[in-house]
């Protein structure tokens, strides 16, 4: 009897360890729109430190946020009256931020012009040299030139 028991204990633990822990409430959708600070450069939502203070208070923040009814404008524009515009995932579409947005298609842009221009330019050189005879040389020149090379052989 006493080993039955010790058995079903031995299940009842085991089954207990197998059994997943609780997982922690998902991140607030917004909380992928701001980066933590703690250095790691990933969002609040992706931040993947097993202790992390400053998501943890920035979540506790943002919840406590929503909970007051801000809006989404209103809870961006409190993180960055606090943490500085460096707080948002991605820059806003004004200024110079424009050039984050921009800047890669302009630099393929510019990268595409710059090889379509250089496949034209060699393109018309090899034209160019195609159409220079291979010899300026006339027929009796270049019997005299073949006899002195034989002469030269001998």
């Amino acid at each position: 009897m006493t080993a039955l028991r010790l058995l079903l204990v031995g299940v009842a633990l085991a089954a207990w360890g197998a059994l997943p822990a609780a997982a922690a409430p998902p991140p607030p959708a917004l909380a992928g729109e701001f980066v933590c600070q703690c250095g790691c450069g990933l969002t609040l939502a992706t931040c993947n430190h097993p202790v992390c203070g400053p998501r943890d208070q920035m979540l506790a923040t943002l919840g406590r946020l929503l909970a007051e009814g801000k809006t989404a404008s209103e809870i961006r524009a409190a993180f960055v009256a606090s943490y500085g515009e460096a707080v948002l995932a991605a820059p806003p579409r004004r200024g110079f931020n424009l050039v984050a947005w921009w800047g890669p298609y302009a630099a393929l842009a510019a990268g595409a012009a710059v090889l379509l221009t250089l496949a034209a330019l060699w393109t018309r050189r090899a034209e160019r040299l195609l159409s220079i005879p291979s010899s300026s040389l006339t027929p009796e020149q270049r019997e005299a030139v073949r006899r002195e090379l034989e002469r030269l052989e001998d």
